[in-house]
């Protein structure tokens, strides 16, 4: 697959993660993890600010993903 494929699919991926995020900043939900339901630590959101997982539920996932087979 060429980079000029890709480059649109990324574009195209971000911007629904940012719909995805002005949907939570709509529903009150933005800033608070998926998975633990705790809050999202201001330097996280910062860094990434579509993200939807504290730092820790994120490590956890990736760990759940590298013990699937």
């Amino acid at each position: 697959m060429t980079r000029a494929i890709r480059i649109p699919e990324r574009e195209q991926g971000l911007i629904k993660k940012i719909d995805e995020m002005l949907d939570r900043m709509d529903q009150k939900t933005y800033g608070i993890c998926e998975r633990c339901e705790e809050e999202i630590p201001y330097p996280r959101l910062k860094a990434r600010p579509v993200t939807t997982l504290c730092i820790n539920s994120k490590t956890l996932e990736e760990q759940e993903e590298k013990a699937r087979p």
